[in-house]
């Protein structure tokens, strides 16, 4: 958990450093900017998390709304296009809850604690251009942990990203915008020994962007 925090941080202090610097000259003789070489996106924003799992008619929900990160790292590979490394995921301070146990009845309230759902991955951006209008997407692996009464983290599951973005540039290698995402978790409890069920992790968010490419 403390991992996520810090790199949230840092993803913060990024986004600060991006806007600092995109404030330098516009490109010489307004010519069109091109995509290419090196590759970096820092994503910041907010939105909504939501986790939940059944097992044998117990059910249990959490969600809220959440901070949402997404760190994207590599280069272009052909024109208008970017491999890349992504470190993505989203967090929620005190999730609301809906709890059902057989034989006991089903309650909801707030959970005291820190919701974080957290991934790396290989990904991929494509730009629709002249609008430097971007579609990206990143599959890996990720986890789900908590803090608090919420203590405890899930197995190693699988992880996705699909994110839609518009741009405007805003120096030589600068692109400053805002993204729509939404992510996905699949990953298997570790206290509910022998249970064949996963936790399904999704969370929608709206972010702040920065790209150096």
């Amino acid at each position: 958990m403390s991992n996520w925090k810090r790199l949230a941080a840092s993803g913060s202090a990024l986004l600060v450093l991006a806007t600092l610097v995109s404030a330098g000259p516009a490109y010489a003789g307004g010519q069109p900017r091109e995509h290419d070489g090196f590759f970096m996106r820092l994503s910041l924003g907010g939105g909504s998390g939501s986790a939940n799992i059944e097992e044998g008619g117990n059910k249990a929900k959490f969600n809220g709304g959440a901070g949402d990160m997404n760190l994207a790292f590599g280069g272009m590979v052909s024109k208008n296009l970017a491999l890349h490394g992504t470190m993505w995921g989203w967090g929620v301070q005190d999730p609301d809850a809906d709890i059902t146990i057989v034989g006991l009845g089903s309650g909801s309230g707030t959970f005291n604690g820190f919701l974080a759902m957290s991934a790396i991955g290989p990904g991929v951006t494509y730009y629709l251009e002249p609008a430097n209008v971007y579609f990206s997407g990143s599959i890996g692996i990720g986890n789900l942990s908590g803090s608090d009464d919420l203590e405890g983290s899930t197995d190693t599951g699988f992880a996705l990203d699909a994110t839609v973005g518009k741009e405007w540039w805003v120096g030589n290698n600068w692109g400053l915008g805002f993204a729509g995402d939404f992510t996905y978790l699949s990953a298997k409890d570790k206290d509910i020994v022998g249970s064949s069920e996963s936790w399904g992790v999704t969370g929608f968010g709206l972010r702040f962007s920065a790209t150096f490419n």
